[in-house]
């Protein structure tokens, strides 16, 4: 099985002003408990109202439009009228009532869907407060997830699109596997607070947070706490790896406290969303494909509850609401816990379970029932068929290390710089560099990842400086080490190569093979790039015999190594070719060309620029030949794959042309 394409289903943009809170009671601003509490609820919540009087309280609700979502402290005693006009509004979410006497007024709030809860304790109503809220952004925002697509095409390489997909889990896992760092929590801790600079009640929380935090504390505060839930999840939503980096520990520590947790036994469970048409239209799409999370996942065993509110959530006319059904068996999943909430929440009454972020789930079925659409999806192990390609080009960016065991500030940094982040690599290398004792051995790789992270930016400079102190560093330490020695002295060769300084890369290149013909490495692979770039400096020098020495022995040894139709292979037969041609030997360049032909037109499109220039230079040689007929031939056959793939104008397009013309006056 192969990858299609990859849908990237984001959360939806957000404005926190809709969500509101009113305080309905007599003596709301009348003592210093009142004010306190409402000072504890502004830290958790800015947008807090207070009301003594129900006329006035009543009129700004009804004055909400129906797109806010208002949650209604109210005593018990006001509480029993007010709703009797208000709680079938639309813009009303949700109702506490917060009294003396719990059992005398869940007796007449029964009879109202809306009312939540009947609480006597502050902190139970401060806890909702933050559950609930988390709950109006779950809704509103949703989860962020990838969606990909199998298809049967067999040998068909992950496309650009799917590994992207793959990128957020890779990143996920190996931020997970980033080895601990005592400096860690001081970073994030410094980071918040400049965050959240002249926000009182926030900073007091990231004091607390530094003060008493623990590793076994991580989940109680990702449940308890909106600072911390609300900047990670905009992290790992947006996929920010400095910020990501900064939560590493923290996200560690929530990994080993779900895999403590795991729930044990099978569970469906159910998840509101909110989605725009499109990512609905997608997910219709996508029957029996899979979808990632980037977040941790919240749902719900009570259907009727997320039902009741999706029901209650107000949309506008481009969005509809997604009900998520959820299968889930740990008999399967390995990876990616689960666990039950529920324990770490004194007020709740139905079982809530928490995923994993990245987790992975097949989506077996989507229909439409009424206003809501239902998504049933499957929770994934990694022994499933259709991911195998996934892992294995997972395992590939790893490195084929175990993917589960622990890496520093190196590891990570190749892992990113293979994904494409070299910003990120760099400051991994930097910072592991800065810290790493001046007769660490790591010095010298570290000098050598940068270097490759400044070729690949053609920082060329720089790119230098890097290997040459990684060389220095390697000599310093063993001189013995010739392999390492010969990789180094190649990759300076190839900095020279880059800037144009021939001499110089020339040099480097016979040190380079010097170390390895020591190590009684002749035929090591890597020498067949040395001698590939020695070829191609002597054909820019014209010195043809010398180019025909290294390309032949570049051939050699990539037989060894390589399949026989192996793109390296093909190219090897055309740069021979183009010697021969040089040295008037035309014969034997028509068997390289024909030889490099082969192999392309095996292994590639049929209308390949490649293979337009293989056509266009065989073309060449029979007209060298006066083998005018032979000639247009070919030089046809360039032109037809230049004119289907070239703009008009390009200076191939026309080149050929011009050549097809000569060729057909000479026969005509």
């Amino acid at each position: 099985m192969a990858f299609g394409n990859t849908k990237v289903c984001p959360i939806a943009n957000s404005d926190s002003s809709i969500h509101l809170i009113y305080w309905l009671d007599t003596e709301v601003n009348e003592n210093d408990d009142s004010r306190q509490t409402q000072q504890l609820i502004r830290s958790i919540h800015n947008n807090l109202k207070t009301f003594h009087d129900p006329h006035e309280c009543r009129t700004s609700l009804e004055s909400l439009t129906g797109q806010d979502r208002l949650t209604l402290i109210v005593s018990g005693s006001l509480g029993r009228d007010i709703l009797q006009t208000v709680h079938d509004l639309a813009q009303l979410s949700s109702v506490y009532i917060y009294c003396m006497d719990k059992q005398l007024n869940e007796e007449w709030a029964r009879q109202y869907r809306k009312v939540k809860d009947v609480i006597v304790c502050e902190q139970n109503l401060l806890d909702r407060i933050k559950f609930d809220k988390k709950t109006l952004v779950n809704i509103d925002q949703g989860i962020s997830f990838n969606i990909y697509t199998i298809t049967d095409e067999p040998n068909s390489s992950i496309s650009r699109e799917n590994e992207n997909f793959v990128r957020s889990l890779i990143l996920l896992k190996s931020i997970i596997r980033l080895r601990f760092d005592p400096k860690d929590r001081e970073e994030l801790i410094s980071s918040l607070k400049k965050q959240f600079h002249g926000n009182k009640s926030q900073l007091r929380i990231i004091e607390e947070f530094k003060q008493e935090y623990s590793y076994d504390t991580a989940l109680l505060w990702y449940i308890h706490e909106s600072l911390l839930y609300t900047t990670l999840n905009e992290a790992l939503n947006g996929q920010r790896i400095e910020q990501m980096l900064l939560f590493r520990f923290y996200l560690q520590d929530m990994y080993e406290q779900l895999k403590q947790n795991q729930y044990g036994s099978q569970v469906r469970v159910y998840h509101g969303q909110i989605m725009s048409f499109e990512e609905c239209h997608d997910l219709q799409k996508s029957k029996n494909e899979y979808i990632s999370i980037k977040t941790f996942l919240f749902a719900n065993t009570n259907r009727n509850k997320v039902v009741e509110s999706l029901i209650n959530t107000q949309t506008t006319a481009d969005k509809c609401k997604i009900l998520f059904v959820i299968d889930a068996n740990p008999s399967v999943v390995t990876a990616n816990p689960f666990i039950d909430i529920s324990r770490f929440h004194s007020f709740m009454s139905e079982t809530i379970i928490m995923f994993m972020l990245g987790s992975i789930f097949r989506l077996k079925d989507v229909n439409q029932d009424g206003n809501i659409w239902t998504v049933q999806i499957e929770l994934c192990g990694e022994n499933e068929h259709n991911l195998e390609q996934v892992f294995e080009y997972m395992n590939r960016i790893h490195g084929n290390e175990n993917r589960d065991s622990t890496i520093d500030r190196r590891g990570f940094g190749d892992i990113a710089h293979r994904i494409g982040e070299s910003d990120v690599a760099r400051k991994m290398y930097d910072r592991q560099l800065d810290e790493a004792p001046k007769n660490d051995p790591v010095r010298s790789d570290l000098h050598c990842s940068l270097g490759r992270v400044y070729r690949e930016k053609k920082d060329y400079s720089r790119s230098m400086k890097c290997y040459k102190e990684a060389l220095k560093e390697c000599l310093r330490r063993s001189s013995s080490d010739f392999i390492r020695l010969g990789n180094l002295y190649g990759s300076i060769a190839e900095i020279y190569l880059l800037i144009h300084n021939d001499r110089k890369s020339l040099d480097y290149y016979e040190k380079a093979v010097a170390q390895y013909q020591t190590a009684h490495a002749e035929d090591h692979e890597k020498m067949a790039d040395f001698y590939n770039n020695m070829g191609s400096i002597y054909r820019r020098d014209k010195k043809y015999a010398d180019a025909l020495e290294f390309y032949k022995k570049t051939l050699v040894i990539d037989a060894k190594h390589l399949s026989s139709n192996h793109p390296n292979i093909a190219k090897t037969h055309n740069n021979i070719a183009i010697i021969y041609y040089y040295l008037n030997r035309y014969d034997l360049a028509l068997d390289h060309y024909r030889l490099s032909l082969a192999i392309k037109v095996q292994t590639l499109d049929p209308q390949h620029y490649s293979i337009a220039q293989v056509y266009s230079n065989i073309g060449s040689v029979y007209e060298v030949q006066s083998d005018f007929r032979r000639a247009a031939i070919h030089y046809r056959k360039a032109a037809d794959i230049y004119h289907v793939i070239l703009p008009d104008g390009h200076q191939d397009l026309i080149k050929i042309d011009d050549q097809l013309k000569n060729v057909l006056n000479q026969l005509y």
